[in-house]
């Protein structure tokens, strides 16, 4: 069996020892850290993780990251698998002891345990991995600042080199749409580096150009050149006064809330996420009745009445635009928010591009439409909207956000670990660099 040698942030071995300290827990690890192991059989595995498990007891905080990095240099693709996202010795003893329990209750089951930090299951060929691309609304924090770009280069020098437009106001249209779109593909750099892959992709609205750049129709760089002229296009040209709405009912039951107001569904969330769009003291009146009906409401948090007939310009200014841009052909497969249905290879996508942005956003059927055949959804971008809305739409697949904008790495860390477990071939190397670096850092 393979032997583990724990070592710490300097690069030397952490003897097995209990840890100092009786007085108070050891030390947290600020991100935390990714346990990952494999077995030829469940017998195997038990047997791994039970020496890790050992370790976790008796190594002190600084030597977590080191045995991280040491089972990951002990993964051989075997079949097997289970993982553990921790932030300290004790909780990795922990979690690790119930994984334990989790294979000897159910052997061949699956386990995909985000909140838990505990992931089990079985690799049976290629993981079928689904990604989901945020539109606008996503994110507010720093993406810049966050933990991708502290801990990959590649990140750092798409956020350093991708200036935004000026502003103060980082959730106005002009400077959102590049910022979110220059987020995730930073957050793409990063699971491709770790060998995360996906079978397919659905963007929610702007979140279809991401979609349409991971298929290969064009590159990161002409994707945050088309998301700043949208953003741009869609605040100079569009009907001011407009505004947007989340109600917390289904789409079939707001409809007739509409039919005396110059208001329209502007967005299929959810079975009971239902998005209105129009003039905002119209769709004021709209949110007074559905409160009367006893539907909570909410106010979107954008400038104007977008997937509606008052973005209707911006729709005419984005097709002059879009007339001279070479799109590639599609290499992937993605599931349009604007039909919830595959793409075909000879879709003309500027059209598409320029229809989505009076049209409503069909997300629910979209993720419906990929349900069947994903095991696995990664929110790709900033925030965590997609991934609760996925709860609702399809609540048996798991369905994890990657935060691009958040200052800890324990998103990336809980993907790593549903990844592997669902059959992803990791790239150790790089993986291993990112270990190195949370260990490193300060507890």
């Amino acid at each position: 069996m393979h032997e583990l040698t724990v070592r710490n942030s300097r690069g030397a071995a952490v003897a097995d020892r209990p840890r100092a300290g009786a007085a108070g827990p050891a030390a947290a690890v600020s991100d935390g850290v990714v346990l990952l192991a494999d077995g030829e059989s469940v017998a195997d595995l038990r047997r791994r993780v039970a020496r890790a498990a050992g370790h976790a007891t008796r190594i002190p905080s600084e030597g977590l990251a080191g045995l991280a990095a040491a089972l990951a240099d002990g993964l051989a693709g075997r079949p097997y698998r289970a993982a553990v996202v921790a932030a300290s010795p004790a909780q990795a003893a922990t979690r690790l002891a119930r994984v334990l329990d989790l294979l000897d209750q159910d052997p061949a089951g699956r386990v995909t345990d985000p909140a838990g930090g505990m992931f089990t299951g079985i690799a049976c060929g290629p993981p079928r991995i689904g990604f989901l691309f945020p539109g606008q609304g996503s994110g507010k924090g720093d993406d810049a600042a966050g933990a991708l770009a502290r801990l990959f280069p590649a990140a750092a020098e798409l956020f350093a080199s991708v200036p935004l437009p000026p502003g103060d106001d980082p959730a106005a249209t002009a400077i959102a749409q590049p910022r979110i779109t220059r987020s995730t593909a930073a957050g793409l750099r990063v699971l491709d580096l770790l060998g995360i892959e996906a079978s397919w992709a659905t963007g929610h609205s702007l979140g279809e150009l991401s979609a349409l750049c991971w298929a290969g129709a064009m590159t990161e760089a002409e994707l945050i050149t088309l998301a700043g002229l949208r953003g741009q296009v869609m605040t100079q040209a569009s009907a001011g006064g407009g505004a947007m709405a989340g109600i917390a009912a289904p789409a079939d039951q707001v409809a007739p809330l509409l039919v005396a107001e110059p208001v329209v569904i502007a967005g299929y969330n959810g079975p009971a996420q239902t998005v209105i769009s129009g003039p905002a003291r119209a769709v004021e009146r709209v949110r007074v009745i559905a409160a009367e009906h006893g539907w909570r409401t909410a106010r979107v948090a954008v400038s104007h009445a977008f997937h509606s007939p008052a973005v209707t310009p911006a729709a005419t200014a984005m097709a002059a635009r879009l007339a001279s841009w070479q799109f590639r052909p599609l290499q992937r497969t993605v599931v349009s928010t604007l039909t919830g249905d595959i793409i075909p290879r000879d879709t003309d996508l500027a059209a598409l591009l320029v229809a989505q942005i009076s049209q409503p956003v069909k997300f629910a059927h979209a993720l419906t439409r990929m349900a069947a055949d994903t095991d696995l959804l990664i929110e790709v971008g900033p925030g965590r909207i997609l991934s609760r809305l996925a709860a609702q739409i399809t609540p048996l697949i798991p369905a994890i956000p990657l935060t691009t904008d958040s200052p800890v790495a324990t998103s990336l860390l809980t993907i790593v670990a549903a990844a592997h477990t669902h059959g992803t071939a990791l790239q150790h190397h790089h993986l291993n660099s990112t270990l190195s670096s949370l260990a490193s850092r300060p507890g």
